[in-house]
């Protein structure tokens, strides 16, 4: 007997491993669907909200590195801020 016939329905005992693994799925599943706790979903919750804050912050970061550099505008001399400090003025009597 070879393996493919015992896997699909074309024989008696591929028939009946089907109706075993369907069975057993399904009582997997049955018992794996039930709801959950709150603790559990406030968890789950909380973790895709972290991994969306994430991934937009890695999005964010690398947009804007590759965004080309803002052009640079040459100021005449004199309108700078000069670096030489004054003296602070007096305060009014």
């Amino acid at each position: 007997m070879q393996l493919t016939d015992m896997l699909f329905n074309s024989s008696k005992t591929g028939h009946f491993a089907q109706i075993l693994t369907s069975g057993l799925l399904g009582d997997v599943l049955v018992n794996q669907l039930t709801p959950p706790d709150p603790v559990v979903i406030q968890q789950w919750g909380s973790m895709i909200i972290q991994f969306l804050v994430a991934a937009v912050t890695i999005w964010a970061t690398i947009r804007k590195a590759l965004q080309k550099p803002d052009a640079v505008l040459p100021m005449p001399a004199g309108a700078g801020v000069s670096a030489t400090p004054s003296a602070p003025e007096p305060l009014p009597k």
